[in-house]
C-alpha cells in the first residue's frame, strides 16, 4: 500500500464526476429546443467529448501531484507512483483521436441524414461517409508516418575505454578517473597508468530513430490542434473576461410593470413579423436568382437581427419574472450578474498572469523568471494540495478560454463563419462540430502547459512524452522549439485588443436592453 495517496484518488473521482456534470450543463445550455427529446446518440457523443477534454486538461495537475506521491529522494525509476499516468495519458490522447476523427464524424453524418429515411438507411448513409473519412485520414497519417515518422536527437560523439593518460592530455580532455594501473607510454607523471577515458571530440551527430506510432498520432493531433488553439485561446484570453464584465455593465437594473411588459412584448412581435417577411423575401430571391452578393449581405444582416431578437426576448424574461415567487427569481438574477462580475475580474487576472508568464519564461532563453513555476513550488511547500489546486486552476483556464473562443468565432473559413454556437439555439450537428474543435485544441493546450510549466512538472509522464520524442520529431520540431504557435497566439491576442480599440467602447460595450428599447420604441 506504500506510495498510494488515497486523498488524491478520492479528489480524482470527485473531479471526474464534476466534469461530466459540466459537460451536461453545457449541452443543455446551448442545445436547440428542436433537439430536446431526440438525437440521443449525438448528445451522448457531445457529453463524452467535452468530458474527455476536461479530463485531459485536469490530468496534468494530477500527473504533477502523482509524481510528488513519492519522496523527492527516490529516483523515478524506483518510485511506485499512485496512478499509471503514462498509460492514462496515452489512453486520453488515443480516445481523443478516435472521438475526433471517427465517432464525431459518424454522429454528424447520422444526424444530417434525410429525416424521412429509415433508421437502417441513416446508419448506412453514416457508415459510407465515415468509411471515406477514415480512409482519407488514415492514408494521410500513414504516408506521413512512413516518410517522416522519425525523431532526430543531436548527440555529442563520445568514446570510452582504457586509453593512456598522455593521449587524453594531448586532446585536452583529461579526466580524473585514472584508477586502473597498466603499462604504456607516458611521461613520469602518468607512466604506467591507463584511464577509463571519455573523449567528446568536436561537433555533434544526429541519431535518427523511428517514432512510436501512438506518439506520432499525438504529435499530429496536437499540431492540428494548435492551428485552432492559437486562434481560440488568443481570442478567449480577451473575450472571456470582457464578456463577463460586459454582461454585468449591461445588466437590467430593475423589474418592469405588467403594462410595460405587454408593450415590449408587442414590440418584439412586430420585429419578429418584420424579420419573417424579410426571410420570405430572401427565400423567393434565392429560388429566382440564387445566392448573389447582395443576397448574402442581406442574409448576414437578417441573421444579426435574429440574434438581437433572441437576446431581447431573453432579457424581457429577466426583467419580468414569471415564476411562482417573482421576488426570489429576481434576487437570483441579480446575484448571477454579480457573480459574473467577480468571474470577469478573476479571469482578467488569470489572462494577464498567463501572458506575463509566457513572456518571462518562454520567449527568452535563459528565462527571465520561472514565475508561475516558482509560485506552484512555493504553494506546495506550504501545503501540497495548494500547489496542485492552483496548477489545476491555471491549466483548466486554458480549456475555458478555448471553449469561449470557439463559441465566439466558430470556425473561420476565408471571410465567413460557420458552425457558430448560440445559447439555447445550437443544433446538434453544430454542437458536434465544435466539440471536435475543442478536442483538437485540448491537445495543443496540454503541450502548451507542458512547455510553460516544465520546471514544476519536471519528471512527470507528460513531460517525458513531449520532451523525449515530439520535440525532436522530423518536420514539426522547429514549430515547437522556436515557439512559432505561441507567437501566433500572441498575435491573435493583440489583434483582438486592437479591434476593440479601433471599434471603441461604444461598439464593444454590451448595450443595456433598456437602452435598446428606449432608443427603438420611445414614444
Amino acid at each position: 500500500m506504500a506510495g498510494f495517496a488515497w486523498f488524491l484518488i478520492v479528489v480524482t473521482v470527485v473531479v471526474a464526476a464534476l466534469a461530466v456534470l459540466t459537460a451536461l450543463y453545457l449541452l443543455v445550455h446551448y442545445m436547440h429546443p428542436e433537439d430536446k427529446n431526440q438525437a440521443w446518440f449525438p448528445k451522448i457523443v457531445v457529453i463524452m467529448g467535452i468530458t474527455l477534454a476536461i479530463w485531459t486538461v485536469l490530468l496534468f495537475p494530477l500527473d504533477a501531484a502523482n509524481r510528488k506521491a513519492c519522496s523527492p529522494d527516490v529516483p523515478v525509476s524506483y518510485c511506485t507512483l499512485t496512478l499509471p499516468t503514462r498509460q492514462l495519458w496515452l489512453a486520453c490522447f488515443i480516445a481523443n483521436a478516435v472521438l475526433t476523427f471517427v465517432v464525431i464524424p459518424f454522429a454528424m453524418f447520422y444526424y444530417e441524414a434525410d429525416s424521412e429515411s429509415t433508421t437502417g438507411q441513416r446508419w448506412m448513409h453514416a457508415l459510407l461517409w465515415e468509411a471515406a473519412t477514415v480512409v482519407t485520414f488514415g492514408l494521410i497519417l500513414g504516408i506521413c508516418y512512413a516518410l517522416v515518422g522519425y525523431v532526430e536527437y543531436p548527440v555529442a560523439p563520445l568514446s570510452s575505454g582504457l586509453s593512456p593518460v598522455l593521449a587524453l592530455t594531448n586532446n585536452g580532455t583529461l579526466v580524473d578517473t585514472c584508477a586502473v594501473p597498466g603499462t604504456g607510454p607516458g611521461n613520469a607523471l602518468y607512466a604506467g597508468r591507463l584511464c577509463d577515458a571519455i573523449n567528446g571530440g568536436t561537433g555533434t551527430q544526429i541519431w535518427k530513430l523511428r517514432c512510436s506510432f501512438p506518439v506520432y498520432i499525438i504529435a499530429m493531433s496536437a499540431t492540428a490542434g494548435w492551428l485552432l488553439f492559437m486562434v481560440f485561446a488568443g481570442v478567449g484570453f480577451v473575450a472571456f473576461p470582457l464578456d463577463l464584465i460586459r454582461d454585468f455593465i449591461g445588466r437590467p437594473k430593475a423589474t418592469i410593470t405588467h403594462s410595460e411588459y405587454i408593450k415590449r412584448a408587442k414590440a418584439l412581435g412586430a420585429r419578429a413579423k418584420a424579420v419573417k417577411e424579410v426571410v420570405d423575401t430572401l427565400k423567393r430571391e434565392e429560388r429566382e436568382g440564387g445566392k448573389r452578393r447582395k443576397w448574402r449581405g442581406a442574409f448576414r444582416r437578417i441573421q444579426q437581427q435574429l440574434l438581437d431578437l433572441e437576446a431581447d426576448s431573453k432579457a424581457l424574461e429577466l426583467v419580468f419574472p414569471q415564476a411562482e415567487d417573482p421576488g426570489y427569481a429576481w434576487a437570483l438574477t441579480v446575484l448571477g450578474f454579480y457573480l459574473r462580475a467577480l468571474g470577469g475580474l478573476v479571469s482578467a487576472v488569470l489572462s494577464v498572469t498567463w501572458l506575463v508568464h509566457v513572456v518571462l519564461y518562454m520567449f527568452v532563453y535563459p528565462p527571465i523568471s520561472p514565475f508561475l513555476n516558482s509560485l506552484f513550488i512555493t504553494l506546495d511547500g506550504v501545503f501540497p494540495l495548494f500547489g496542485t489546486v492552483a496548477f489545476a486552476l491555471v491549466c483548466f483556464y486554458l480549456i475555458a478560454i478555448t471553449i469561449k473562443g470557439c463559441t465566439k468565432v466558430g470556425l473561420l473559413l476565408l471571410f465567413f463563419t460557420v458552425r457558430a454556437m448560440r445559447v439555447g439555439a445550437t443544433l446538434m450537428n453544430d454542437m458536434l462540430f465544435n466539440t471536435a474543435l475543442v478536442l483538437l485544441a485540448t491537445n495543443a493546450a496540454i503541450q502548451f502547459c507542458a512547455q510553460a510549466f516544465a520546471l514544476y512538472a519536471n519528471e512527470t509522464a507528460i513531460h517525458e512524452i513531449w520532451g523525449d520524442e515530439i520535440l525532436h520529431l522530423v518536420g514539426i520540431k522547429y514549430l515547437y522549439q522556436l515557439n512559432v504557435f505561441v507567437y501566433c497566439m500572441f498575435f491573435f491576442v493583440g489583434a483582438t485588443i486592437l479591434v476593440l480599440m479601433i471599434r471603441g467602447p461604444a461598439m464593444w460595450k454590451r448595450v443595456s436592453q433598456e437602452e435598446r428599447y428606449a432608443a427603438a420604441y420611445a414614444g
